[in-house]
C-alpha cells in the first residue's frame, strides 16, 4: 500500500472520528437538557432564575386564566410528557385538574411549593425560590452551585424591588389610604402599608349577601380605591367603583398576564404603580368635585339672593301700592 493511499485512509479516519464526535457532543448535549414544567407563570419565572442553562421552563396554566377554574388541553398532555420535573402549587383546591395530567408521567419528579403564603408579598416570594433552591439542588447535585449562586442573586433582587416599590407608596403620599380589594391581593397591598378596610372573594362565588356588604363597606369613609384580581374577575369591582367614586384598578398575581409584567419583579412594579394612579386619579377628582361644589354654592348664594331681592321689590311694590291708594 503506497504512501497516498495510507494517508488517504488516515484522513478518512480522523474525519470519522471528528464526525463521531460532533453526534456523541449532540447526543449527550441533548441528554443533559433538563425539562422543567410549572403548573403557572408565577413558579415558572422564579425557577428561570435559578436555572438558565441546559433546561427548558414551560408552564400549563395562561397566566390570565383562574387557576381553581381552569380546564386543560391536549397540549398540556404533551407537556407533561415530557417534562424532567413537575413544579406546582400542590393545593387541590388550586389544581385540582392537575392529577388527571400527571397520570400521563407518574415517573416524574414533583415539586410541590404548598402553603408559603401569597407569593405577591416579597417575603413570601423568597420562601418558594428557597423551597426551589433546596428541592431543584437535591434533584440536580450536578447544578447545585449554579442554583445557590443564581438563588443568592436573585433574592438580592426581590429585596431591592421590595425597598424600592415600598418608598414609592411613601413618596407619592399612597401610605394608609384606604382601599377595598379582592381578597388573594389583600397581603400584598398591606405590606404595602395601605388599609385595607374589606376585602371579598373571587367573582363568581359572591352571593347576592356577599356583594351587599361590599357595597356597604364601599360607602363607608373615603375608599380611594376598589382593587380587582384579574385573574378572579373584574367587572364587580368595577361596578362598585363606579357607585361610589373610588378608583377602579385591576392587580394581576401572575406574571405574564398583561404587558409589562413579564416578570415577577415587574409585576409587582405594575402593581403598586397602579396603585398610586389610581390613589392620584381619585384624589384629582376629589379636587375637581370639592371646586365643582364651591361653584354651585356660589352659583347658589348669588341665585338665592336674587330670588330675595326679587321677592323685597315686589313686598315694597305692594307697599308702595296700598299707600298710593290710600292718598
Amino acid at each position: 500500500m503506497n504512501h497516498t493511499i495510507k494517508r488517504k485512509y488516515v484522513l478518512f479516519g480522523i474525519g470519522m472520528l471528528v464526525l463521531l464526535s460532533c453526534f456523541t457532543t449532540t447526543f449527550q448535549a441533548e441528554e443533559t437538557t433538563i425539562n422543567i414544567i410549572c403548573t403557572n407563570s408565577a413558579l415558572a419565572d422564579f425557577t428561570s432564575n435559578l436555572l438558565t442553562e441546559n433546561v427548558t421552563i414551560d408552564y400549563i396554566m395562561p397566566a390570565g386564566a383562574c387557576p381553581a377554574q381552569y380546564d386543560t388541553t391536549p397540549s398540556d398532555v404533551n407537556k407533561i410528557i415530557s417534562t424532567d420535573i413537575l413544579i406546582s402549587f400542590g393545593l387541590p383546591k388550586m389544581e385540582g385538574w392537575l392529577g388527571g395530567l400527571l397520570n400521563h408521567n407518574p415517573d416524574c419528579s414533583i415539586i410541590e411549593c404548598s402553603y408559603m403564603g401569597e407569593w405577591n408579598v416579597p417575603s413570601n416570594a423568597k420562601k418558594y425560590v428557597e423551597k426551589l433552591r433546596n428541592e431543584l439542588s437535591l434533584l440536580l447535585p450536578a447544578y447545585n452551585d449554579t442554583i445557590q449562586t443564581n438563588a443568592q442573586a436573585y433574592v438580592a433582587q426581590i429585596d431591592e424591588t421590595a425597598e424600592k416599590i415600598q418608598e414609592m407608596i411613601v413618596n407619592n403620599g399612597s401610605l394608609d389610604k384606604k382601599v377595598i380589594c379582592m381578597e388573594w391581593q389583600k397581603e400584598f397591598i398591606e405590606w404595602l402599608g395601605l388599609n385595607v378596610t374589606y376585602s371579598y372573594g373571587s367573582e363568581n362565588l359572591l352571593s347576592v349577601q356577599d356583594k351587599l356588604k361590599v357595597s356597604d363597606a364601599a360607602s363607608v369613609g373615603d375608599i380611594y380605591a376598589i382593587i380587582d384580581n384579574l385573574q378572579s374577575g373584574t367587572e364587580f369591582g368595577a361596578q362598585i367603583a363606579s357607585e361610589t367614586g373610588a378608583s377602579h384598578l385591576i392587580f394581576t398575581n401572575f406574571p405574564e398576564a398583561v404587558p409589562g409584567a413579564d416578570t415577577y419583579l415587574e409585576m409587582i412594579t405594575y402593581n403598586t404603580n397602579q396603585l398610586i394612579d389610581g390613589i392620584a386619579t381619585y384624589e384629582y377628582k376629589q379636587g375637581d368635585i370639592a371646586e365643582l361644589e364651591n361653584k354651585l354654592s356660589v352659583v347658589e348664594l348669588e341665585r338665592n339672593a336674587s330670588i330675595a331681592v326679587a321677592v323685597i321689590c315686589v313686598i315694597l311694590a305692594g307697599v308702595f301700592a296700598v299707600l298710593y291708594k290710600r292718598k
